[in-house]
């Protein structure tokens, strides 16, 4: 019987900054794209200058915001997602270019309005005014309707539902009710109050996360990718599981370049996935492999994912304190991929890569090391010298020519950095607009107090309990990352599920931690496993069982945020001794459940029989709980297990 045919995918349709790039490249040459790009230019500058010279509270984040919606408007005009019908009639085209430049001229003369009430607040004892209104509304529906064109309908329909919400609160019965907001209060609180649209969310996105996409944007364009790619592949490739493994650490370090899971997935999936079908690793599992290491990309210190930057505001903590608290969880996600790929390695029909094709490191290391000092420039700028994240970034972008220049063969010539400025504008659009749409949220939780209520309900269901507490939230997590870039499900989630965990005695930092885990774990998670779907279309497979492996091959991931939940130490906070105890039970725990998933251990190229199997995962399950006597039990049947088929596979060889 033959196979059903896969469904070919559309991989750039996936990711938000994949779409529009692929828009771009197809306009760039038309006179609205050359515009498009000159305001990308200035977006990029603009930030450059104000990393110095700092403007007023909105004036910054209106103006970041007005840029990317410009960009956003032009870049993806409403022609093109209204349906096959009206884009491909020309009169609508032109009707919708005039609506697209009316949507740049109502968002710059709303950023305006915010700007001039907020600084005359104080004339009118504090009370905006209509004009507030008037620009609340007219921000509402552009961040909407702008967020629909870059991010598809989810986000704005959820934070409509939230605005209908603050509308219709006193006619809601139970806690969920309140005394309910008018129209005209709710666009006043949008549009100047810095709880409202330009707060937080933007606030870190103006600040912080541009300047690191434009580090990613410069990284890119210096081909630092081919060189992640050949140190992976010249570190790992004599393994039997040489190249599935070079996908894991590849795609770990491309974590630095592209904070989008499935943007890292295209960048080293086009070159890892075929590679490890070539070895005869199955499709299913290749991509699952690529998948699971790109999402990790975003919790892997010292450069996280967007989130990380907004978990500075949220917790006050310093970044380089979040950097260390998510060092050992990142480590055990990849430990966790690393063995499961070692274990499919023996038992799969694997074969070597030949000699020729593995790369010598010493030669990837001459011929890239300036990448290593780009890199060590940007931390030893975050976590030594301590400048702000923006500062940071930027010394990093100008360390990418500067060193460079030392390398004859491959430096970053100057006329490389105006492309390298106009790509962070465009790379930029995604991460604005949801953050953006996720102040809407955020402002609306604030104002209606629906944080406390929905936190104490879940309380209430869990009855207390931590875990079944924990429980709850991850499954919110991964429910709101399945229609929601990562930095917008986090955003979410930590402002209506964190606070609940911080009353349960969480520390604020755990908290949010544990909620910026689960929402970057649901892009490989079913049944909207973003990740897993882009691994699959160049993988050419089932998308659902690529997300089926992907969940085997990471699952020590779904399992290490509530281990330091429970255990501080495993975020490096305790004495010596409580760390390495938690973070020694966690390793062996790790080795013992992505072993047992993959049905593999100790046992040469011998698939383990079920019970053992069971028996396996089980035990490496008791190993990550830290409580001593479980770790005891897991410890003494992992060991022996390990006697048990060591010895067998010895008398295989012995009788082969």
């Amino acid at each position: 019987m033959s196979e059903k045919p896969v469904k070919e995918i559309d991989v750039e349709s996936l990711d938000a900054e994949l779409a529009a790039a692929r828009e771009i490249e197809k306009n760039k040459n038309t006179f609205w794209g050359k515009l498009t790009a000159l305001f990308a230019l200035a977006m990029a500058i603009f930030h450059i200058v104000t990393v110095f010279y700092p403007l007023g509270v909105i004036p910054q984040r209106g103006i970041h915001a007005a840029f990317a919606f410009t960009i956003l408007f032009l870049s993806m005009p409403i022609s093109d997602h209204l349906g096959k019908k009206l884009k491909a009639n020309a009169g609508f085209k032109k009707v919708g270019r005039v609506v697209d430049v009316g949507c740049v001229i109502a968002f710059w003369a709303a950023i305006y309005m915010c700007c001039y009430e907020y600084d005359h607040l104080a004339d009118h004892l504090g009370i905006p005014t209509m004009t507030a209104a008037v620009a609340g509304a007219i921000l509402l529906v552009l961040v909407l309707e702008g967020t629909r064109r870059c991010l598809g309908n989810i986000m704005p329909i959820l934070a409509s539902l939230f605005v209908v919400y603050a509308l219709v609160g006193q006619y809601i019965p139970g806690r969920l009710g309140h005394r309910g907001y008018s129209f005209v209060k709710i666009c006043q609180y949008l549009a100047v109050d810095l709880d409202g649209i330009f707060g937080t969310t933007i606030s870190v996105s103006a600040g912080t996360i541009f300047m690191f996409v434009m580090f990613g944007a410069f990284l890119e364009a210096s081909g630092c990718s081919q060189f992640i790619n050949d140190l992976a592949l010249s570190l790992t490739g004599k393994l039997r599981c040489g190249p599935a493994l070079a996908a894991v650490v590849a795609s770990a370090l491309m974590g630095c370049i592209n904070g989008s899971a499935v943007a890292n997935v295209v960048g080293t999936g086009t070159f890892t996935i075929p590679l490890m079908k070539s070895r005869g690793y199955s499709s299913e599992f290749a991509s699952g492999v690529e998948s699971v290491a790109s999402t990790g990309g975003q919790i892997l210190p010292p450069v996280m994912g967007s989130g990380a930057f907004l978990m500075v505001v949220f917790t006050l903590v310093p970044y380089s304190q979040i950097v260390v608290a998510a060092l050992v969880p990142a480590i055990l996600y990849f430990l966790g991929a690393g063995i499961a790929v070692y274990a499919q390695g023996e038992i799969g029909d694997v074969q070597l890569l030949p000699e020729d094709q593995i790369p010598k490191t010493g030669k990837v290391l001459r011929e890239g090391w300036f990448y290593l000092v780009i890199i060590a420039v940007l931390v030893y700028c975050l976590l030594i010298a301590q400048f702000s994240p923006a500062r940071s970034a930027l010394y990093a972008c100008v360390s990418v020519p500067v060193v460079m220049i030392l390398d004859k063969k491959k430096r970053f010539p100057i006329s490389k950095i105006p492309a390298a400025l106009v790509k962070s504008g465009y790379s930029a659009l995604s991460v604005v607009s949801g953050c953006a749409c996720a102040g809407i949220v955020v402002a609306m939780v604030s104002r209606t107090g629906l944080g406390v209520v929905f936190g104490d309900a879940m309380i209430s269901a869990a009855r207390g309990n931590l875990f079944l507490s924990l429980l709850f939230t991850a499954m919110a997590c991964i429910i709101l990352g399945m229609g929601l870039p990562t930095t917008s499900a986090y955003v979410i989630a930590a402002a209506i599920l964190a606070p609940a965990l911080v009353k349960l005695g969480l520390s604020l930092l755990t908290a949010h931690l544990f909620v910026f885990y689960f929402a970057c774990l649901s892009a490989i998670t079913p049944p909207v496993a973003l990740a897993a779907y882009a691994g699959a279309g160049i993988a050419g497979c089932d998308p659902m069982k690529t997300a089926i492996n992907a969940c085997k091959i990471g699952f020590a991931g779904f399992i290490v945020p509530f281990v330091f939940c429970y255990n501080s130490a495993m975020m490096l906070d305790g004495t010596l001794p409580q760390i390495a105890m938690v973070c020694g039970t966690a390793l062996v725990g790790c080795i013992g459940m992505s072993c047992g998933m993959q049905g593999w251990y100790f046992s040469g190229q011998r698939k383990i029989p079920a019970v053992v199997r069971i028996l396996v995962i089980g035990a490496g399950l008791c190993m990550m709980i830290p409580i001593d006597i479980l770790s005891l039990v897991g410890l003494v049947i992992l060991v022996g297990l390990a006697v048990i088929e060591m010895g067998k596979n010895k008398k295989a060889k012995a009788a082969a």
